[in-house]
This record gives structure tokens, C-alpha cells and sequence, in this order.
């Protein structure tokens, strides 16, 4: 890692520690304020009036509210995590035999041209083997390579989603096969792949299933700033609804002291 990268992380780690410090002290202090009005007996009266006439229909937003704040906190944190996990892993998400790779690019989303997607046709190439920036693909570990098909390759350590068109071999002098290279095209790029690759470069085979725009999500939450963006959103999530919390137990005890419950 860089040094640049790294400074970069410690900044954003102390800026959030200071913003989140501020929050808890606003927080604390607003707390304490409404616990001191209502030792006073400023909301006396709103909490009598909340009790009598939304007694049923209080327990029911309080189910609702938390229901809905279990559902936002569990689809963040789910987000959150796959980035990380995305974002560790160099050669996407492994279970069980089956590799997920969220695409980055529109290089297979359609073909370039109506002369390409005719050639395409006439070769009998599957053009549902096509998907787009944000899909989530899922993958396998191929000993067979053929033309036509789409498979995953490292090149650079980069990983690329592209249709295997060509193969060439090259011969010694002899007559004898020295290697076997493999042409790749993305069906929406104007030309083939600059580079030819070897066999050992070719990680996956598409298995011609995916799970659409969902890996946009991932994608933002892959960077730095959507990592710290959504870690962000789940502790203000969290924060608040400690405080609201916190704010009903203190409504609660003020009503019992006041001759009833809530």
C-alpha cells in the first residue's frame, strides 16, 4: 500500500472519530436538555393527550419504526460487508465451487455493431451470455476452453469478462506446438483484445447466470469513500434511534410519575 494511500486513510479515520465524538456530545446535550424540560413539566400535557388517544396506535409505530430500522440496518451492513469482502478478494467471491464477479464495465453489455451481432448470430454464439455495468455474474473453474463462449482473465491484476473469439498456435521450426494463445473481444469494444493469453490466465468460465444492477451498490461500497460513506449512514442509524430510545424510556418514566404507563 501506498504512503499516499495510507495517509489518506488516517485522515478519514481521525476525521470520522471527530465527527462522530461531536455527534455523541450534540446528542448528549440534547438529551439532557429535554430530560431537564421534562423534570419541569414542560410536555406534562403531550405526553397525558400522546396516552390517552394513540395508546394502540403507539405500540404499533414503535413495532413498525423498529422493523424498518432492523430492515435499512441489515441491507447497509450487507452492502458494507460484500464491498469489503469485494474489495479484498482479487479474484472475486468464492462459494461453493462458484465465483461472483461484479462487473465494472459495459464491454459486454451488447454488440458493437449489427455486422458484429450478425457474425455473432451466424457463428451461434449466445448473445444471452451478454450483462452490464453493476450485474453480478456468477462464474466456474473450467479445464475446457471454447471458442465462443465467455470466460474470465487476469491481465495486468485486473480481472476481464470477455468472449473468447480466436485461438493461435504457435510452432517451432520442427513443426511442434510451442503455445496456445487465446483471443478475447468484449462484445460492445470495436476491436479484439490487444493481448493474447495463455491458458493459465484464464480463471472462470460465464455460467450464463447473474443477478442484475445490484452490484452497483457494491461497487460504490468497494472504494474508500463508500466504505466510510455507509459506515457513516449505519452509525447515524444506530445513534439516533439509541437517542429515540432514550427518549421514550424518559417519556415512559415521567408518565409513571405522573400516575400512569405507557
Amino acid at each position: 500500500m501506498s504512503s499516499i494511500a495510507i495517509i489518506t486513510i488516517v485522515v478519514v479515520a481521525m476525521l470520522t472519530v471527530t465527527i462522530f465524538a461531536l455527534a455523541w456530545v450534540g446528542y448528549s446535550l440534547c438529551i439532557k436538555k429535554y430530560k431537564k424540560d421534562l423534570d419541569l413539566g414542560k410536555y406534562d400535557m403531550d405526553l397525558c393527550n400522546e396516552h390517552y388517544n394513540n395508546k394502540k396506535n403507539h405500540v404499533v409505530a414503535k413495532a413498525i419504526s423498529f422493523a424498518m430500522t432492523l430492515i435499512v440496518l441489515a441491507a447497509l451492513l450487507t452492502i458494507l460487508i460484500m464491498g469489503i469482502i469485494f474489495a479484498s478478494s482479487k479474484e472475486g467471491l468464492t462459494i461453493g465451487g462458484k465465483t461472483a464477479l461484479v462487473i465494472k464495465t459495459g464491454s459486454m453489455s451488447k454488440y458493437y455493431d449489427d455486422n458484429l451481432e450478425q457474425k455473432y448470430n451466424d457463428l451461434g454464439y449466445n448473445k444471452d451470455f451478454q450483462f452490464g455495468v453493476g450485474d453480478i455474474c456468477i462464474f466456474e473453474k473450467t479445464d475446457s476452453l471454447k471458442v465462443g463462449e465467455v470466460y474470465a482473465y487476469s491481465y495486468d491484476n485486473i480481472i476481464i469478462t470477455h468472449r473468447l473469439i480466436d485461438t493461435k498456435n504457435v510452432y517451432d521450426d520442427d513443426g511442434n506446438l510451442v503455445q496456445t494463445y487465446y483471443v478475447f473481444r468484449g462484445d460492445n469494444n470495436p476491436s479484439q483484445d490487444q493481448t493474447l493469453i495463455t491458458a493459465d490466465k484464464i480463471l472462470y468460465h460465464y455460467t450464463n447466470s447473474k443477478i442484475p444492477i445490484i452490484g452497483l451498490f457494491i461497487l460504490y461500497a468497494k472504494s474508500y469513500m463508500g466504505i466510510w460513506a455507509l459506515f457513516c449512514v449505519v452509525a447515524i442509524i444506530i445513534s439516533s434511534d439509541i437517542v429515540l430510545r432514550k427518549i421514550q424510556q424518559l417519556n415512559g418514566e415521567r408518565y409513571s410519575r405522573l400516575g400512569g404507563a405507557i
